[in-house]
């Protein structure tokens, strides 16, 4: 038999199978029910009018440079984008595309509620891939959308983890096809996945390996050739994008050293927590403890496939070796406990202890994630809706901003300012709406490993990476020049960009978000006021 006739036999049972199973009653039932949670868990994304979730604006910034640079001579001035074999390219492939057909603010959102839906539609097919039937149990995927992550803006990570989902359920599906033209047939997958997010291609090589040993393992690693050859064409397939994995300059992306740090007890609960707990509130710790408790009184009746343990187990102990901070990028240690959530829930089946009560216990769960689903959304739009006041405040103050200006933004308490008072650093990147709105040029868009640079002209006007200078930082800036071909780094990869700041830019935006700043330089000329916030033109010489 041909390798063509073969895989056209198994792909066609695998989709008659599957369209059997949707057309029953039980199908449809199933397919309504999803879509119903599917829009509980993003309608507090559509219900505000600017979304604020940590890095997402400064991101969504990025996006519009690349939907409108080439008809923007504001954005030319300042920016350039020279596409690379770069691992996060996730949301740079997608909503510019969308930006073409949707305001990119709508754009954005869209792409959000992709991050949120598609991870729950890889847990489901890696579920079917295991268990060969349909069922309710992905479902509770539902209440890992809304996570720390997201509410970190990690998109480009949330994003490409569901093709890693995706990936790996098609490996599991395919295991009756021949070894070598699967592996190649996966290795360009396995590249693209890499492009969307490295650390996703990480964590889907890892449940890959995990798969394999569980393979192995049923076969009790017999006949010794055999398994090292599937052991050898699953590594293959990656090895292409092991070659452009071998090509990053990761320091490209941070000025001065790189810093590891593995981090406190502090840090790792809270990686422990983050796949379900979006906003550190008292609500999403409520639902946090009932979403165990449920889990715990019905666990005697849930039995987890012992095929994918061992890829748990792999990716269990890597989140637990992972730093905090891995050469210089923030948060590594929240990446894979989410993806553990995950496969667990893919991995789940249930056995009722009656036949007859089936029905009842798919009601009560269906009832139980409703309600735990409606309170995460709830407590989501109370959150959403304030950040989304105070971002249409800077919207409204920025309006004063002629086209093109260069705007330097100074919060008073510096890194502490947002983490106490406001969701995370929201409030930090809101300030590049200029960008979005004004064409504007703001020194904290990120451009480091990214598709868009800062012009020569303006480098040391930016950072690659960082956040609003303090006052004590504006009125530094004022006595200091920067040194002729040279830059300063802060010691965590951030450029210190605030030196001669008179002559770099037009406007300075002071944020307060409730503290009042220290008197400030007398070259700045109040043009806007709101609640929360300053907008000074600077008077030059």
């Amino acid at each position: 038999m041909t390798l063509c006739v073969r895989c056209r036999r198994v792909r066609d049972s695998t989709v008659e199978s599957l369209l059997l199973l949707f057309f029953r009653k039980e199908g449809l039932s199933y397919f309504f029910a999803y879509c119903f949670l599917a829009a509980l868990t993003i309608a507090p994304i559509f219900a505000v009018d600017n979304l604020g979730l940590g890095d997402y604006l400064n991101h969504l910034a990025r996006m519009h440079i690349l939907a409108s640079i080439a008809t923007s001579p504001e954005l030319q001035r300042f920016y350039q984008v020279a596409w690379a074999p770069i691992p996060y390219l996730a949301m740079d492939a997608v909503v510019p595309l969308l930006a073409h057909v949707l305001p990119i603010y709508l754009a954005g959102k869209v792409f959000v509620a992709g991050c949120m839906l598609l991870p729950v539609v890889g847990t489901a097919c890696v579920h079917y891939a295991v268990h060969r039937r349909l069922s309710l149990i992905p479902a509770a995927s539902f209440l890992c959308s809304a996570n720390f992550l997201l509410s970190l803006g990690f998109l480009n990570y949330l994003f490409s983890v569901a093709f890693a989902l995706l990936l790996f359920a098609a490996w599991i599906a395919t295991a009756a096809w021949p070894r070598w033209p699967r592996a190649a047939a996966f290795a360009p997958c396995v590249v693209a996945l890499y492009f969307g997010h490295a650390f996703a291609c990480g964590a889907y090589c890892l449940c890959v390996a995990g798969w394999e040993v569980a393979v192995a393992w049923g076969v009790r690693f017999r006949p010794r050739q055999r398994v090292a050859a599937d052991f050898a064409a699953a590594f293959a397939q990656a090895v292409p994008a092991l070659g452009f994995a071998f090509t990053l300059r990761v320091s490209a992306g941070y000025v001065g050293a790189l810093n590891t740090q593995y981090g406190n007890i502090a840090a790792k609960l809270m990686a422990l927590i983050s796949p379900e707990m979006f906003f550190v509130d008292r609500l999403n710790a409520l639902v946090l403890v009932a979403s165990l408790a449920a889990v715990v009184s019905v666990w005697r009746n849930i039995r987890i496939a012992p095929a994918l343990w061992p890829a748990i187990a792999v990716l269990a102990a890597a989140a637990i070796a992972m730093p905090h901070v891995l050469a210089s990028t923030w948060g590594m240690d929240l990446r894979l406990p989410w993806v553990v959530a995950l496969l667990l829930v893919a991995g789940a089946s249930f056995v009722s202890p009656a036949a007859g009560s089936l029905r009842a216990w798919r009601l009560a769960a269906l009832g139980c994630l409703t309600v735990l689903l409606a309170a995460k959304s709830a407590d989501a739009w109370v959150v959403l809706s304030r950040v989304d006041r105070q971002i249409a405040q800077t919207r409204e103050v920025l309006a004063a901003l002629p086209r093109g200006a260069r705007l330097l933004v100074v919060n008073p308490a510096g890194h502490g300012t947002g983490w106490e008072r406001e969701p995370l650093s929201t409030i930090w990147h809101m300030p590049l709406v200029a960008v979005i709105d004004r064409d504007a040029f703001v020194p904290t868009l990120f451009n480091g490993l990214t598709t868009v640079h800062v012009r020569p002209a303006f480098r040391l006007s930016s950072t690659p990476n960082g956040l609003p200078i303090t006052p004590a930082q504006l009125w530094e800036g004022l006595s200091r020049a920067d040194s002729p071909g040279a830059e300063t780094g802060d010691g965590f990869g951030a450029r210190l960009y605030h030196f001669d700041w008179p002559q770099k830019f037009d406007f300075v935006l002071v944020q307060r978000f409730g503290f009042d700043p220290p008197p400030l330089p007398g070259n700045l000329v109040l043009v806007g006021h709101a609640p929360d916030m300053d907008l000074y033109r600077v008077k030059h010489g």
